[in-house]
This record gives structure tokens, sequence and C-alpha cells, in this order.
């Protein structure tokens, strides 16, 4: 059974376990690597598995409420220590700046965690910094690579790190939470991978653009959602993201299939969409995608993206 410190994360009980088959041991290896795609809970893990490795007020699980686990919740616990991309990659000093920690021993901890995240960000010679350490790794201290893409690592990297795989959820994840299935498809399981982060906000979006086109007003849902001139980025992609499952769906039900994200289309779809229609439908979400940067209008923009959308359904 999953304990309480690891009631958030949901559909890892394979990983959770194994890491906790570490902590029962006592053999932590000296480095890991989490692997998957981006949104299933890799980085949540990490730190869940730093709190278990060290938290005083329970063994091999965090408490929630002991200094570490506290310090871990704020944000300030100086032996769980990241490393994240500036200015895009991961550079040597960077990995010096870490290797400079490792070397001493744990501030506070038992085991020093450090968190390299997305580990492919690292250049070569990054990487061949961190391959010294890993070749040679200091006692004291666990380093966790943290991949979205492990094929751009280096081999000789990965050869010495225990890997944990994560995959995208499943229906399965549904049936066992109070996630809605309907999210599940939408984000094809990566459920931490959501646009804004925020699911129900996804949900209610996702309601509102199938009622304007079906037999709503785009032109006021889009007032309604973006009425300022700009809107920022989460809100466009929330859009996208429902548009694009759309138009998959609409492929999907022109051509006889019976798996699609949106159930409400299903009996809501007059006509089946054609090749041209389908390929202009994903030309206009290709062209506000890139005019995000490009100070595009993204209510007009928008407006016809769905009024194409209703043209169809």
């Amino acid at each position: 059974m999953i304990n309480a410190m690891w009631k958030d994360i949901i559909g890892c009980e394979s990983q959770i376990e194994e890491l906790k088959g570490y902590i029962k041991t006592g053999k932590l290896p000296h480095a890991f690597l989490f692997a998957g795609m981006a949104g299933l809970g890799k980085t949540k893990t990490a730190r869940e598995f730093f709190k278990a490795v060290n938290c005083s007020g329970s063994t091999g699980d965090g408490c929630d409420s002991c200094r570490t686990c506290l310090k871990v919740l704020n944000g300030s616990h100086p032996d769980l220590v990241s490393v994240s991309p500036s200015n895009g990659w991961i550079v040597v000093e960077d990995i010096r700046t870490m290797i400079s920690e490792v070397g001493l021993k744990p501030f506070e901890a038992r085991t020093r965690f450090i968190i390299i995240e997305p580990a492919e960000r690292m250049n070569k010679a990054s990487s061949n910094a961190l391959l010294k350490t890993l070749e040679e790794p200091p006692d004291g201290s666990l380093i966790i690579l943290i991949s979205h893409k492990p094929a751009l690592l280096l081999p000789t990297i990965v050869s010495r790190c225990q890997i944990i795989r994560f995959a995208p959820l499943d229906a399965s994840a549904a049936e066992k939470s109070a996630i809605d299935p309907v999210l599940l498809r939408l984000t094809s399981g990566t459920m931490g991978g959501l646009p804004s982060g925020d699911a129900e906000y996804l949900l209610e979006v996702r309601e509102a653009v199938l009622d304007s086109i079906r037999d709503g007003d785009p032109a006021g849902l889009v007032n309604k959602y973006f009425s300022d001139a700009e809107q920022g980025p989460e809100t466009l992609s929330v859009f996208l993201l429902v548009a694009e499952s759309i138009l998959r769906d609409l492929l999907v039900l022109s051509h006889g299939g019976g798996s699609i994200i949106n159930e409400e289309l299903r009996e809501a779809v007059r006509r089946g969409i054609g090749s041209q229609g389908a390929e202009e439908i994903a030309l206009c979400i290709r062209d506000i995608r890139r005019g995000v940067n490009e100070n595009i209008n993204q209510r007009v923009a928008m407006s016809d993206l769905l009024f194409r959308l209703k043209g169809i359904v």
C-alpha cells in the first residue's frame, strides 16, 4: 500500500514501491535516472523520496510535520539541491558548482539529494563533468537525473544510473482515484503537464468550447476568455489543446473510428471532415502557436479557429 506521503502522486505505484525497497534495505544507489515524458510526476516523486529517506519523524516515509519535511515543503532544505537550465542549457559551471557541494558532508540530512532537471539539457562539457562524478561517487549524496528525453543522454551516464521508468496514466488511474477520465484522454495520461496546471479550468474550457461549436456562439466565448488584448500563453494553450482534441476526434469519426476524446461529438457531428478542411484547421492551430510571441491578435485568431470547427460540427 502507498502511504500518506505518496498520496498526491497518482499512477506511480510500482515506481514508489521500488524506491521504498531501496530505503528498507538501506542500500541506496549513488545515482538514479527518472525517465519518462513530461508531466508524469517524476520531480514530485524525487522530492517525496528525499523526505522518505531523511524524515526524522518516521522510517521510510515522510511525516510532513518534522523539521526535515517542513523544510522540503517550504523549499528551504539545504540538502535538497536542484540544478536546472540557465538560458536553455545546464552548463559546465552549474555542474561544477554541484560537484563542489556533493564533496561536502550534508548539512542536516542523512543523504543529500541533487536533482538535475531536465538532464537532457546538459551540453557536452557539463555531461562530461557529471560523468566524472558518477564514476567516483562521493558518500552522503545521491544524484537524481530527471529526463523527459533520456535517449539524448550520454550512454555512459545512463549506464551509471539506476533507471526508474515512468509511463503515462491509463484508464485504471481514473478508477483508483478522483481523476476525470476525460482529463486522462485530453492529456494522454500526463496529468502534470496540463498547460495551466489546473484540471478544473481545462474541463471548464473543454465544455465551453464544445457548447460553442455545437449550438452556441464562438465569438461570445472568445470575448469572455480573451477580454484582454494580451491574455497570456496559458489560456491560449488550453484552448489549443481542446481544439486539437476536437480535430483529432473529427478525423477519427470521419474514418469510422470509435475511440475519441470528446464523447459529446459522437452524436453532434453531422458530416465528415475532408482532408482539406482538416488541413486548414491544423494550419490555423499551427499559425496561432507560432504567433504567440509575435503579437498575434488572440481574440481574432481564436474566433477564426472556433468558427472553422463550428462549420463542421
